[in-house]
């Protein structure tokens, strides 16, 4: 009932969304209390994570700069000011002549469009303020789950006061059917991944509370599917939070490739849904992590 919802929200500050998919109509107060939602995810944003370096976070532009060791696809920032000449080298210089188009600072993959031919970054420039990437390809077992999107592992980590990066959980994202993001606004299912053996070890999930022993687009039973180079996955997720140590709190989206990894963003308060999509609440482990 609403008055349900109401009363948690002001004590527990669930959104509505995390209050259906995490099933706080049948927990008890500890229960509750174990799981981060919207309200503390903002709170151990603002207490831990340097406004400096969430900017990085959220502008797509300065992220591309900042860990450019990271990322190989070809990108560039297109604005009013970027000349056609510039346009024209970026896509000449792209094998493949597909780019993807992002509004700089937009997020749930809003606003995402996949495009092939160059007029198409002519009108972006008129837009402005948007980056244009290479498309990056999916490692095959990946890809298989659903074709036309990435597939990426959203992986948090948390800082610990010694600066040392902690994995608090990875859980893999895809797309829907036909779509070109595997965002869980879009449409796109999700599966959480233990730590230990990069298995998937419970149904998934999806935004408006359905769960996927089968693949809906592939048909591929996902609990035992197992993540291809997981354990250096976890390494290069290390890697990436090691060099932003003031954004103590960060959910990283990483695509698996045929040739290694790609970062693809990291994301200020990830979504508590989909990283609590086992129904096991975070919020004790990630407090632990930076509180030590």
């Amino acid at each position: 009932s609403f008055f349900k919802y109401f009363v948690n929200y002001i004590f527990q500050g669930v959104t509505p969304t995390e209050y259906n998919l995490l099933d706080f109509a049948n927990l008890n107060k500890k229960g509750k209390s174990s799981f981060i939602t919207m309200r503390k995810n903002r709170k151990i944003d603002r207490k831990y994570n340097s406004k400096k370096e969430n900017d990085i976070l959220w502008d797509k532009e300065k992220f591309n700069d900042f860990f450019c060791q990271f990322i190989n696809r070809k990108w560039i920032y297109i604005s009013s000011e970027t000349t056609n000449e510039q346009i024209e080298s970026f896509y000449n210089s792209l094998t493949e002549k597909k780019f993807i188009i992002k509004p700089n600072r937009m997020y749930y993959g809003k606003g995402i469009t996949i495009g092939t031919m160059v007029e198409e970054l002519y009108d972006a420039k008129i837009m402005g303020g948007v980056i244009v990437e290479e498309l990056v390809e999916n490692e095959k077992s990946l890809k298989e789950l659903n074709p036309t999107s990435l597939n990426t592992c959203r992986v948090v980590t948390c800082v610990d006061k010694n600066k040392k990066p902690h994995i608090v959980t990875i859980v893999l994202r895809t797309g829907s059917k036909g779509a070109i993001i595997d965002n869980a606004r879009g449409g796109g299912s999700f599966y959480h991944i233990d730590l230990g053996t990069g298995i998937i070890d419970s149904p998934g999930r999806d935004s408006y509370g359905n769960y996927y022993v089968i693949h809906p687009t592939s048909e591929i039973v996902m609990p035992g599917f197992k993540i291809p180079r997981f354990n250096d996955l976890k390494q290069y997720s290390i890697d990436l939070a090691s060099k932003l140590p003031n954004a103590r709190y960060v959910g990283w989206d990483i695509a698996v490739t045929p040739n290694g990894f790609e970062i693809i963003e990291g994301n200020v308060c990830p979504s508590s849904e989909l990283i609590q999509c086992n129904n096991v609440g975070l919020y004790n482990k990630i407090k632990y992590y930076l509180e030590n």
